[in-house]
């Protein structure tokens, strides 16, 4: 994701430790860290979050992806939604597409997506009308009305996407096979009390928001298999979002947070956090996110063209790559990519209405 090694470690330190946002304790890098493990990195574990950005362990790899087992059916929920007989296609003049990614999505995103814009409307004929989104509800409300036509959804609002909308997932955008993102829990770097998930008892611990996949949704699912109740061993406080949480737990706000490393790193590449700050004592595996979905409405000669301007391109030395450190779309299948995502929605109950957004 944004903010992979080299635009983090380039930015490691850049950020000032005078009163800027990121007060509280600071980071004296006194606290030695045994050599990360890459081989091993949960047995090497807590690292400052630089040195996970710089080994590429705040995304999946090759090997990750690979291991997805193939399903034909989502495990959770309804599948993909397909035209009935009494169905019309959407063939509009002007096709809208939305780009939503988390809390510094404007930031990160405004500009870079222009050359994918440019090839959609090359190869599908139409103008199209791209913007940023910060609102899951509001993305999910839009496609479900027919005014949204294309759009990423983060990886907790795929589903409601999905289910409520009649989105169609089908690309997802990756880094010389490196994809998604992780689930961190972090604390300040020079922390010495907070090592392990057990250390968490009795602490008060960020999490986002409700429906946050990372942010909530995922540590409730996750951290009891690892021995951990949330909110009854660690007190559950929902800063609002990832950068919040961010934040809070860098100026003592709270002991430690659930923080996605995705949006972790786009904080970071914005120029708006030093991550030596920060240390990671766990993190999950890697979940595919953002993906690319179609309206299932949608033209099918528009669906064609819209999915070889993702597919069928090269974005190397774009703005996609300069911006986003990525610079491919590969194929994304929702019920196999999105399978360990739907596991934990199914170990929430979650019900998918849009007032749940």
């Amino acid at each position: 994701m944004a903010g992979g090694a080299f635009g983090i470690a380039s930015l490691a330190g850049c950020v000032s430790d005078s009163d800027d946002g990121n007060g509280g304790a600071g980071s004296s890098n006194a606290i030695e860290f045994q050599d990360f493990d890459t081989d091993n990195p949960h047995e090497t574990l807590p690292q400052p979050t630089d040195v996970l950005f710089d080994h590429g362990f705040n995304e999946g790899d090759e090997q990750a992806l690979a291991n997805f087992e193939p399903r034909d059916q989502p495990h959770y929920g309804n599948p993909v939604m397909e035209l009935g007989s009494s169905d019309s296609y959407l063939d509009p003049d002007t096709i809208n597409f939305a780009f939503g990614s988390g809390e510094s999505a404007a930031t990160i995103y405004a500009d870079a997506m222009d050359p994918l814009v440019e090839n959609i409307e090359a190869e599908t004929g139409r103008n199209v009308d791209f913007t940023v989104l910060d609102s899951s509800a509001a993305q999910v409300e839009a496609m479900r009305s027919d005014r949204l036509h294309l759009s990423t959804f983060s990886a907790g609002t795929v589903p409601y996407a999905v289910n409520i909308a009649g989105a169609v997932p089908f690309g997802m955008l990756v880094k010389e096979g490196t994809f998604g993102y992780r689930l961190w829990v972090c604390a300040q770097r020079d922390n010495e009390e907070i090592t392990e998930l057990d250390d968490l008892r009795g602490k008060v611990v960020a999490h986002a928001h409700d429906t946050s996949n990372s942010g909530h949704l995922a540590p409730m699912a996750l951290m009891p298999e690892e021995g951990i109740i949330p909110g009854e061993d660690y007190e559950i406080q929902f800063s609002g979002d990832h950068n919040n949480s961010v934040r809070g737990v860098d100026i003592g706000d709270y002991d430690a947070g659930m923080i996605a490393s995705s949006s972790y790193g786009d904080f970071v590449t914005s120029g708006n956090f030093d991550p030596t700050r920060l240390r990671c004592i766990w993190m999950s595996p890697p979940f595919a996110s953002q993906p690319s979905c179609y309206h299932y409405r949608l033209h099918p000669d528009l669906v064609e063209g819209i999915k070889a301007a993702h597919l069928e391109y090269d974005y190397s030395g774009t703005s996609i790559e300069t911006q986003t450190e990525q610079n491919e779309f590969i194929e994304f299948d929702y019920a196999t990519h999105h399978h360990p995502v739907l596991q934990i929605h199914e170990a929430n109950d979650i019900e998918y209405n849009i007032g749940d957004l």
